[in-house]
């Protein structure tokens, strides 16, 4: 029992070094990393149990700019850049266009089905942070070069990440010890969406 409990843990140990080289050389290649990202779609889908090619050729990186979605990443870097709009009117935008982000899940009172889930400030702040809209595949703390075609250019990137950073810190309830205490603050929710409520001043 101890030698098959030993060859089960070496066994394991070994699946996780390989899979973290795997990874790895993805993110040097190029390719994408875990679910492909709001704004972007692959060029396979599958069918019976098979992958199929919908592209008339698969596009670098095996995924290419979603027509609509890609345009509405676009237009959410430009209106932040230029200080139009703030994150919450942003994902209120988003809601409005009929868009939804790609996590999943049970609405309360449903049918029982899994829905697509509405934009939030932080789903959009999401999209906002990830320099993968400018070509590149993150892993961990290295930045590649993507096969990917880039939404947005380096230099919209900057200018939002720049007026994020003076953005933050805005509100003091979002301060981890804030000055003034809500007794609901991260316990209540929205009863049709299910998503966590925010006190604000």
């Amino acid at each position: 029992t101890q030698m098959i409990g030993g060859m089960a843990e070496f066994f394991s140990e070994m699946l996780a070094v390989h899979t973290k080289k795997g990874i790895e050389e993805r993110a040097r290649k190029g390719l994408h990393l875990g679910a492909i990202p709001f704004g972007y779609e692959s060029c396979w889908k599958s069918e019976g149990g098979e992958r199929v090619l919908i592209c008339d050729s698969e596009h670098p990186g095996g995924i290419h700019i979603h027509e609509t979605e890609g345009q509405a990443v676009n237009e959410l870097f430009q209106r932040y850049s230029t200080g139009t709009a703030t994150l919450s009117q942003l994902a209120g935008w988003l809601n409005d266009q009929g868009f939804r982000t790609r996590n999943r899940h049970m609405l309360q009172g449903g049918d029982g089905k899994a829905s697509p889930r509405l934009f939030t400030t932080a789903s959009v702040r999401g999209i906002l942070h990830n320099s993968f809209f400018t070509g590149k595949v993150k892993h961990k703390k290295q930045e590649y070069p993507g096969l990917h075609e880039p939404i947005v250019t380096e230099e919209t990137f900057d200018e939002v990440q720049s007026a994020m950073k003076k953005n933050s810190g805005r509100s003091a309830t979002m301060n981890p010890r804030p000055q003034r205490e809500y007794l609901l603050k991260g316990l209540i929710r929205c009863a049709w969406c299910l998503m966590p409520m925010w006190a604000q001043t």
